[in-house]
């Protein structure tokens, strides 16, 4: 079962590329976009973090 953590990343990394996209769509200033996009991508940085955590915590396991 997900983990609350697990969760709040997932959501919080929806949203951020959802605001890219919209900044996008949308036709926003360059500057928007690269801010929403910068947010997207730190997102993803914070996922990959928690990924390599459990995969780390898996292999201490075994």
């Amino acid at each position: 079962m997900p983990s609350d953590e697990t969760r709040r990343l997932l959501r919080t990394f929806g949203v951020a590329v959802t605001q890219y996209e919209d900044a996008v769509s949308s036709g926003a200033a360059g500057e928007e976009i690269q801010k929403a996009e910068d947010e997207a991508r730190s997102r993803l940085a914070e996922i990959q973090a928690f990924l390599e955590r459990l995969k780390s915590s898996t292999k201490q396991q075994t």
